[in-house]
């Protein structure tokens, strides 16, 4: 084949017209495709990329780059140089779209024929970092590195190699050299933790974690190595402190080359890690304009389409999330996280029966999803369909007989169907199973504050539970316990005071927007007020 045919040929491919033979039908390419290196050269075929597998948008943004590379090829005067750069931009290309096989044949002949450009031995590091050999990524990051002794991001990669391959010596040896150049890297900090933590040289890990924590405090990947850090020395309240903390975002060296080619290849796969990233750190809108784009090239992506209407809805945007679950229930209803949180915007609005019924689909195609059957169980009792909700809180407990919040669901819905004493027996049974779950204790002291029948009501005690739940309140609770607090006072005729509390539980309740509260509030506070004790222990908007 001449290369101009190749170049035909390759056009062909490339805009998925198809070429007519002789006798006017259309060819179809088949199977791998490799295109040939320029003649009498040493460098090797490259495979042809799957432009077919891309979608539309990411294959057009591929043809321009790949044809300049035909051209350069048959071009007998193009030189290294120029050809090494036709390479290595399609490297570059396939690298952003995670196409790491195809990519290290791109890079292999661009770092043949420009051995002294230090862009593809460092981006040939990354390919072999990721899919491996991992001495292969030493080798090409070595080479890298004796271009550019001090790139930091070089260095910092090599330390993770030399982690990833069990050397934390060696690759702490070149985490602190990259301090030496940059002080204030959080990812080389990171990297001196992670191999102290290796060498179980706890304290040094402790301080250098710090140190990556300071310098990138959205680096949420830190906490956990910091949690085992701590728990090494001894420290179990900050482990537990910062385990509480832990999250999937690890800090990143600046990497200017990398970072321009992933900036410059939209891909639906790319645009969607992006999205996923600004999600995990809570930047909302920049999750959903990362997911709308990645939509742009994947229309018909449920996935995606459920993480932009995840996003819109963190905006406090429930009429767009809203429309993009619908979108999915129509073209993929078995697609039962959409039907979840749709379930949950219809219910926030008030159209109880429409989420009852989406709640009602999900579970028919997962029947052991404990969450969307507790979901739907108190969906039902907010609707007033106290039996039906009753049941499923039960079937919860049969599917998992320790679920704190069924347990708890179902003892508070026997309360709203009057069956106190069942319930009296549910809470002291959740008291006992499950001793650092307050919401068993608060229950408990509601119902012997507001129980309607005398032979439960037991207001003494319903207000040392409620004095000694206030004592431990944690921030989340404060306005719960509050409630229950002045729920007790009252009980015990003491209305100055439990006006006063609730009248502070108003407030806050205010501040924090909790508005499907306000009238339960309101109720109380005008029997307080009237001097009237509570005789309703909790209401149907308050199940789990």
């Amino acid at each position: 084949m001449t290369k101009c045919q190749l170049v035909a040929a390759a056009a062909c491919f490339i805009l998925a017209t198809g070429c007519s033979g002789d006798n006017g039908a259309s060819t179809t390419v088949r199977g791998p495709t490799f295109l040939p290196p320029p003649q009498g050269s040493e460098l090797q075929a490259v495979l042809q990329p799957d432009f077919s597998a891309m979608g539309t948008a990411a294959a057009e943004q591929m043809r321009v780059p790949f044809e300049h590379l035909l051209n350069t090829i048959e071009n007998n005067a193009s030189t290294n140089e120029q050809l090494a750069d036709a390479y290595g931009e399609m490297g570059n290309l396939l690298l952003a779209a995670r196409e790491l096989d195809t990519a290290e044949e791109y890079y292999v002949n661009a770092q043949i024929l420009a051995p002294n450009d230090r862009r593809w031995s460092h981006l040939l590091g990354h390919v072999y970092r990721n899919r491996g050999p991992l001495e292969n990524a030493v080798n090409f990051f070595e080479q890298a590195l004796q271009l550019e002794p001090n790139s930091v991001a070089t260095l910092v990669r090599l330390g993770d190699v030399h982690l990833a391959m069990g050397q934390p010596e060696t690759g702490a040896e070149y985490f602190t050299r990259a301090l030496t150049v940059q002080s204030d890297s959080a990812a080389a900090w990171f990297g001196v933790g992670r191999a102290a933590l290796a060498s179980d040289r706890n304290a040094e890990a402790v301080k250098a974690l710090q140190q990556a924590l300071t310098h990138d405090p959205g680096a949420t990947a830190i906490h956990y190595l910091l949690a085992m850090a701590y728990r090494g020395i001894g420290n179990m309240e900050q482990a537990q402190t910062h385990l509480s903390q832990q999250g999937p975002i690890e800090p990143r060296p600046d990497d200017p080359l990398l970072s321009e080619i992933e900036g410059r290849f939209e891909s639906a796969l790319m645009l969607d890690f992006r999205g996923g990233e600004a999600l995990a750190t809570g930047n909302w809108a920049a999750a959903a304009d990362y997911f709308e784009r990645a939509l742009g090239l994947s229309p018909d992506s449920p996935s995606l389409r459920h993480r932009f209407g995840t996003a819109l809805y963190r905006m406090g945007d429930s009429r767009g999330a809203e429309e993009q679950f619908q979108q999915i229930v129509t073209d993929s209803p078995e697609y039962t996280e959409a039907h979840v949180n749709l379930a949950t915007i219809m219910a926030r609005s008030g159209r109880l029966q429409e989420a009852i019924s989406q709640l009602s689909i999900a579970l028919e195609r997962e029947p052991g999803d404990i969450a969307t059957r507790i979901s739907l169980a108190r969906t039902l009792g907010r609707n007033g369909q106290l039996k039906e909700a009753l049941e499923q809180y039960e079937q919860t407990l049969i599917l998992e007989p320790l679920d704190a919040t069924a347990t708890l669901g179902a003892a508070m819905t026997l309360g709203l169907l009057e069956h106190y004493e069942d319930t009296f027996e549910r809470l002291t049974d959740g008291v006992r199973a499950f001793p650092n779950d307050s919401r068993f204790k608060r229950a408990m002291a509601r119902l012997l504050a507001a129980a309607p029948d005398e032979q439960i009501r037991d207001v003494q005690r319903s207000l040392v539970l409620a004095e000694e739940l206030l004592e431990a309140a944690q921030e989340q609770d404060q306005l719960a316990t509050g409630e229950t607090f002045a729920m007790a006072l009252a009980a015990v005729g003491q209305y100055p005071v439990a006006i006063a509390v609730q009248q502070d539980v108003r407030a806050g309740a205010s501040q924090a927007g909790l508005n499907d509260a306000t009238d339960r509030i309101n109720d109380n506070l005008a029997l307080f007020q009237n001097r009237q004790p509570p005789r309703t222990p909790w209401t149907s908007g308050e199940l789990p």
